[in-house]
């Protein structure tokens, strides 16, 4: 079956899987008695879980080739690195699922889904991007972290560093297109050549989308400043 945007199933699992995300969140709120530590471990390791299910399912269903199965684009990282923070819970790892987060709130609205053989893979792409989400209000108001100025600059370090990764990895594997460096990644920015032109405004505008990100901090913390 051919994926569009906004059909009946896009839409059906955006709700599902925002009420999933909800009822993860307020399970500290309705059981007062929990232990939010170890309630995060538990959801680091079945975000991590949910993840290994996914690639299974992309390769026994999808029929994927491995390569393509492996951690290549944004969102794969971006959940490794939030079932990581959920589990160990440092300030680098929060930083950075944050200011990834542009990447899962793209894919939950515009999800890189071309084609499915049933509606199963469909669920399991859209909840695994909704809960790197989760991770970040879920650190914010649980664990009392904040994304901060340094953070930015480690986040942007990172995301060249997977740039690097996938330049590598499109260049082992000729017909991946890890990161959507060697072909662009929607039909409506095809115009913009050659190749090596697209992958640097690429780059660029996803830096620019970390900053944009930034600004509710860097707004809050002048009003601090300010008092």
């Amino acid at each position: 079956m051919t994926f569009s945007y906004f059909s009946p199933i896009h839409i059906e699992t955006f709700v599902v899987s925002t009420l999933i995300c909800i009822f993860l969140f307020y399970i500290p709120k309705i059981f007062k008695n929990i232990d939010i530590k170890k309630y995060s471990t538990f959801l680091g390791y079945f975000l991590l879980i949910f993840k290994i299910i996914d690639s299974i399912y992309r390769l026994m269903y999808q029929n994927e080739p491995i390569t393509n199965v492996t951690p290549i684009h944004l969102c794969n990282f971006a959940a490794i690195f939030a079932g990581l923070y959920l589990i160990f819970r440092t300030k680098f790892l929060y930083n950075v699922v944050y200011y990834l987060t542009f990447g899962p709130v793209l894919a939950l609205i515009l999800p890189g889904i071309i084609y499915y053989h049933d509606n199963y893979y469909v669920y399991i792409f859209m909840i695994m991007h909704a809960l790197i989400v989760f991770t970040a209000f879920f650190g914010y108001t649980y664990l009392h972290e904040k994304p901060s100025k340094k953070g930015l600059i480690q986040s942007v370090i990172t995301l060249l560093a997977i740039f690097l990764y996938a330049f590598i990895y499109n260049h082992i594997f000729k017909g991946i297109n890890a990161m959507f460096l060697k072909s662009h990644i929607i039909s409506q920015v095809s115009f913009i050549k050659p190749i090596w032109i697209y992958d640097i405004v690429l780059i660029l505008t996803m830096i620019f989308l970390q900053f944009l990100l930034y600004l509710p901090i860097m707004k809050e913390s002048n009003k601090k400043i300010k008092k």
